[in-house]
């Protein structure tokens, strides 16, 4: 099986990913440099007649559908995968950037660098320039279902020996391999698991916020959302001190000065779902009524909701802008959503408006 490893954008820091942490996978920041903040140009993949291909904004086709999977441009860079099964990189007019490169595992670029996998699963990961070029050796661990990421702030995650550190961009670790999950940097501190224990340590590997966490998020603007129990979520700031009581069945991060927050989450099996979802403020006062079945956070200005199967978007009022019918909705970005219809996709402005209607 091969593997593309996507990093959790801000986007698509849905729900889903909120469940799968609490009942037992890593809790990660929702402020991961988004396809806004590291493209000049706005490529979106796109299905047509079974295969993938790009549209521009104006939901022109810039690359020919021929690809079987088909990822989002970060710094003028795409993964793709051929019938072949292997992954390998495009540029922005769909020339690939290197003949003889197949990954079965390809990162998105980040700050100029991408990190790939050989086509083996014995292969050690490496980190590869815009032109396909090694500039640091693949001698770390692949990939084992661990979350890694890419470089961020000149700082990337990888494995050694089952352990997971931090290098610089000379691949030299500046914070030893000593953890078990790891989160990359928000806001100058980073989650990491040590021993069972939910921490958050600085650049140079100090433990800044050392208590009894049962989960935590990275911080985003300012504030990191906590459980001591998995059962109440409330909020820290950067001394630790707490600012959002835990009165919460679940809090996520802060964007754009509100949080999704849930009320009557409860724990079925491994996994907790359920209850309504809503926004609070950073004084944890509920701003929009948690009425909804699922949220997504907000992006310019409007944010993903769903009722009864149906996706839509609000404004910070709480009022409807895009009316609920889809079946799936991403956030915007440069003013453009993700959205499905029966398993199609297409692509919507901020007035609702398909700049591409859904298909296959």
């Amino acid at each position: 099986m091969e593997y593309l490893l996507t990093k959790t954008k801000f986007k698509s820091f849905s729900i889903l990913v909120f469940v799968l942490a609490v009942s037992g996978a890593f809790s990660i920041s929702a402020s991961t440099p988004s396809q806004t903040e590291v493209n000049s140009s706005i490529l979106l993949p796109v299905k047509v007649n079974g295969k993938w291909g790009y549209i521009n904004e104006k939901g022109k086709i810039v690359i020919k559908p021929r690809f079987a999977v088909a990822r989002n441009f970060f710094e003028g860079r795409a993964a793709v995968r051929g019938d072949d099964s292997w992954f390998y990189y495009i540029d922005e007019s769909g020339n690939r950037i290197s003949a003889d490169q197949y990954f079965r595992f390809a990162d998105d670029f980040s700050e100029g660098l991408a990190m790939v996998q050989g086509e083996s699963t014995y292969d050690k990961i490496g980190f590869i320039d815009k032109t396909g070029r090694f500039v640091i050796e693949p001698i770390f661990d692949g990939f084992d279902g661990k979350p890694l990421w890419g470089f961020t702030d000149g700082l990337s995650i990888v494995s050694s020996n089952g352990k997971l550190g931090y290098i610089d961009r000379t691949g030299k670790f500046v914070i030893q391999p000593q953890y078990d999950r790891a989160s990359h940097f928000s806001e100058g501190l980073a989650v990491v698991i040590k021993g069972g224990k939910y921490l958050f340590i600085d650049r140079e590997g100090i433990v800044k916020i050392d208590d009894s966490y049962a989960t935590a998020f990275g911080f985003s603007e300012g504030f990191a959302s906590i459980s001591y129990d998995r059962q109440k979520f409330g909020a820290i700031d950067k001394s630790g001190k707490i600012v959002i009581e835990q009165r919460f069945d679940w809090l996520s991060s802060f964007s754009e000065g509100l949080a999704a927050a849930n009320i009557g989450m409860a724990w079925h099996g491994h996994q907790k779902s359920g209850g309504k979802w809503g926004f609070v403020d950073k004084t944890g006062s509920t701003i929009i009524e948690m009425k909804y079945d699922t949220v997504n956070p907000f992006s310019e200005g409007l944010a993903p909701v769903r009722i009864n199967g149906k996706w839509g978007f609000i404004d910070k009022t709480g009022a409807t802008r895009i009316r609920l019918q889809f079946d799936w909705a991403e956030q915007f970005e440069m003013g453009i959503s993700k959205v499905t219809i029966n398993e199609k996709i297409g692509y919507i402005d901020r007035s609702g408006k398909y700049i591409w209607k859904p298909r296959k």
